[in-house]
């Protein structure tokens, strides 16, 4: 049986973005504890300790609400794979290693969260319309920054972006359950980046 979260007394008033972040806060909560049916206005209004129309002043409905918290999450993911690729020179490959395994130990650790909530959120369609979007959107962002930051084509680095991300969201899945060690996941996930960019700048012409 869930966890069940404890409803808290009536809050003090809070700044617009204060508010913000702690109504992310409790929707999280109560998704990873309660389940994706307990995720209402109501019940996120009663946990935050506020009225109901101060969380639709933030959220239209519950599925945005958990959106929402998702976003939150995919923005954290989303800046430790930037830097992933946004070295150059010598040291690239090691860098990409060292990058690399920071975000394996963290998805191993959960420190995301990002495994629990989509499990919690199966089944929302605005959820899985949101998550194809962010994967054609980093898609199109991983294949800029190779492209500027290595001077490849366009049409290399798009199909090197896609089989990349294909490849660590694969990794990061799997992570907990693999083998080896996650330096050693990194360092051979380091050298096929580093082996498909040589591959990609070889077809200019």
């Amino acid at each position: 049986m869930p966890t069940l979260v404890q409803t808290p007394p009536r809050a003090a008033r809070m700044r617009h973005p204060d508010r913000a972040r702690q109504l992310l806060d409790v929707v999280e909560a109560l998704a990873l504890k309660e389940g994706l049916a307990s995720v209402t206005m109501q019940r996120i209004a009663d946990l935050a300790g506020v009225a109901k129309p101060v969380v639709y002043r933030h959220f239209a409905n519950a599925s945005e609400a958990l959106l929402a918290v998702l976003e939150r999450r995919w923005a954290e993911i989303d800046a430790d794979l930037d830097a992933i690729f946004r070295t150059a020179g010598p040291g690239f490959e090691a860098e990409v290693a060292r990058h690399v395994e920071h975000y394996l130990t963290g998805m191993a650790g959960d420190r995301y969260r990002i495994r629990k909530l989509l499990a919690v959120a199966d089944g929302d369609p605005m959820v899985f319309a949101a998550w194809r979007r962010r994967l054609d959107r980093r898609n199109r962002d991983l294949a800029a920054i190779l492209q500027a930051t290595h001077a490849a084509p366009a049409g290399a680095v798009q199909t090197l972006a896609t089989l990349i991300i294909g490849a660590l969201s694969r990794l990061g899945d799997k992570v907990a359950e693999a083998p080896e060690p996650a330096s050693i996941q990194a360092r051979r996930f380091a050298r096929f980046v580093a082996g498909g960019i040589a591959a990609a700048k070889s077809e200019i012409v």
